[in-house]
Protein backbone atom coordinates (compact mmCIF):
# COMPACT_ATOMS: atom_id res chain seq x y z
CA UNK A 1 0.00 0.00 0.00
CA UNK A 2 2.66 2.29 1.29
CA UNK A 3 4.69 1.98 -2.28
CA UNK A 4 1.67 2.59 -4.28
CA UNK A 5 0.40 5.21 -2.48
CA UNK A 6 3.22 7.16 -2.25
CA UNK A 7 4.50 6.30 -5.25
CA UNK A 8 1.83 7.46 -7.17
CA UNK A 9 1.53 10.63 -5.05
CA UNK A 10 5.24 11.15 -5.96
CA UNK A 11 4.96 10.44 -9.54
CA UNK A 12 1.65 12.78 -9.85
CA UNK A 13 3.61 15.47 -8.08
CA UNK A 14 6.57 15.48 -9.87
CA UNK A 15 4.69 15.56 -13.26
CA UNK A 16 2.19 18.45 -11.79
CA UNK A 17 5.19 20.58 -10.85
CA UNK A 18 6.80 19.94 -14.23
CA UNK A 19 3.75 20.94 -16.08
CA UNK A 20 3.47 23.94 -13.95
CA UNK A 21 6.71 25.48 -13.21
CA UNK A 22 8.88 24.45 -16.03
CA UNK A 23 11.68 22.06 -16.70
CA UNK A 24 14.30 22.10 -13.69
CA UNK A 25 17.45 23.72 -14.20
CA UNK A 26 19.70 21.53 -11.73
CA UNK A 27 18.51 18.59 -11.27
CA UNK A 28 20.75 15.80 -10.16
CA UNK A 29 20.25 12.01 -10.61
CA UNK A 30 22.02 9.82 -8.63
CA UNK A 31 21.63 6.97 -10.83
CA UNK A 32 23.19 7.93 -13.58
CA UNK A 33 26.37 7.20 -11.70
CA UNK A 34 25.53 3.75 -10.76
CA UNK A 35 28.08 1.33 -12.79
CA UNK A 36 26.26 -1.24 -15.29
CA UNK A 37 25.72 -4.69 -15.07
CA UNK A 38 25.65 -7.14 -12.13
CA UNK A 39 27.35 -4.60 -10.10
CA UNK A 40 25.28 -1.55 -10.84
CA UNK A 41 22.26 -3.60 -9.57
CA UNK A 42 24.00 -4.40 -6.29
CA UNK A 43 24.49 -0.76 -6.08
CA UNK A 44 20.79 0.19 -6.36
CA UNK A 45 19.60 -2.31 -4.52
CA UNK A 46 22.21 -0.97 -1.21
CA UNK A 47 21.14 2.16 -2.01
CA UNK A 48 17.62 1.83 -2.11
CA UNK A 49 17.77 -0.51 1.02
CA UNK A 50 19.81 1.74 2.95
CA UNK A 51 17.66 5.36 2.26
CA UNK A 52 14.64 3.67 2.72
CA UNK A 53 15.37 2.11 6.23
CA UNK A 54 17.79 5.05 7.03
CA UNK A 55 15.89 7.83 5.73
CA UNK A 56 12.48 6.30 7.47
CA UNK A 57 14.16 6.21 10.89
CA UNK A 58 15.95 9.38 10.72
CA UNK A 59 12.83 11.32 8.97
CA UNK A 60 9.66 9.63 10.69
CA UNK A 61 10.69 6.96 13.45
CA UNK A 62 13.14 9.35 15.44
CA UNK A 63 10.94 12.51 14.67
CA UNK A 64 7.86 11.01 16.16
CA UNK A 65 9.74 9.56 19.40
CA UNK A 66 10.56 13.13 20.26
CA UNK A 67 7.41 14.50 19.00
CA UNK A 68 5.44 12.43 20.68
CA UNK A 69 6.84 12.43 23.98
CA UNK A 70 5.93 16.40 24.08
CA UNK A 71 4.48 17.41 27.79
CA UNK A 72 1.54 18.63 25.21
CA UNK A 73 1.49 16.59 22.24
CA UNK A 74 0.73 18.42 18.67
CA UNK A 75 -1.37 17.64 16.05
CA UNK A 76 -0.53 14.73 13.90
CA UNK A 77 -1.05 16.49 10.42
CA UNK A 78 2.23 19.56 12.25
CA UNK A 79 4.09 16.34 12.31
CA UNK A 80 3.31 15.67 9.19
CA UNK A 81 3.86 19.10 7.48
CA UNK A 82 6.80 19.66 9.41
CA UNK A 83 8.82 16.10 8.87
CA UNK A 84 7.70 16.29 5.29
CA UNK A 85 8.99 19.57 4.50
CA UNK A 86 12.08 18.91 6.31
CA UNK A 87 12.71 15.58 4.02
CA UNK A 88 11.59 17.63 1.16
CA UNK A 89 14.75 20.03 1.88
CA UNK A 90 17.04 17.52 1.81
CA UNK A 91 16.07 16.08 -1.26
CA UNK A 92 17.41 19.72 -2.95
CA UNK A 93 19.86 17.83 -5.37
CA UNK A 94 16.91 16.24 -7.06
CA UNK A 95 15.58 19.94 -8.34
CA UNK A 96 12.56 21.96 -7.49
CA UNK A 97 10.55 18.64 -9.07
CA UNK A 98 11.95 16.19 -6.32
CA UNK A 99 11.29 18.61 -3.87
CA UNK A 100 7.97 19.01 -4.48
CA UNK A 101 7.26 14.96 -4.93
CA UNK A 102 9.04 14.18 -2.02
CA UNK A 103 7.28 16.61 0.29
CA UNK A 104 3.83 14.83 -0.64
CA UNK A 105 5.32 11.53 -1.37
CA UNK A 106 6.34 11.66 2.40
CA UNK A 107 2.93 12.86 3.84
CA UNK A 108 1.83 10.19 2.79
CA UNK A 109 4.26 7.37 4.36
CA UNK A 110 3.76 9.44 7.16
CA UNK A 111 0.10 9.10 7.39
CA UNK A 112 0.54 5.01 6.77
CA UNK A 113 3.39 5.68 9.72
CA UNK A 114 0.93 6.92 12.19
CA UNK A 115 -2.31 4.37 11.07
CA UNK A 116 0.15 1.31 11.57
CA UNK A 117 2.24 2.94 14.13
CA UNK A 118 5.36 0.97 12.59
CA UNK A 119 7.91 2.18 10.25
CA UNK A 120 8.27 -1.65 8.46
CA UNK A 121 5.49 -1.04 6.02
CA UNK A 122 7.03 2.37 4.85
CA UNK A 123 11.07 1.13 4.88
CA UNK A 124 9.36 -1.53 2.60
CA UNK A 125 7.37 1.03 0.42
CA UNK A 126 10.03 3.60 0.54
CA UNK A 127 12.58 0.99 -0.60
CA UNK A 128 10.80 0.06 -3.22
CA UNK A 129 10.13 3.81 -4.67
CA UNK A 130 13.41 3.93 -4.75
CA UNK A 131 14.32 0.83 -6.71
CA UNK A 132 11.60 1.83 -9.49
CA UNK A 133 13.32 5.72 -9.53
CA UNK A 134 16.94 4.09 -9.58
CA UNK A 135 15.99 1.59 -12.32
Amino acid sequence: MVFVTAGLVFLVARNLSWRVLGPSPGSFQLAQFFPQGLAGAAVRIYAAVSAGLVESIFFIGLPWLWYSSASQRPSELQFTIAVSAIFALAHWEHGRHGVIAAFFAHGVMCRWFLRWKTLWPVVLGHTLIDLAVFA
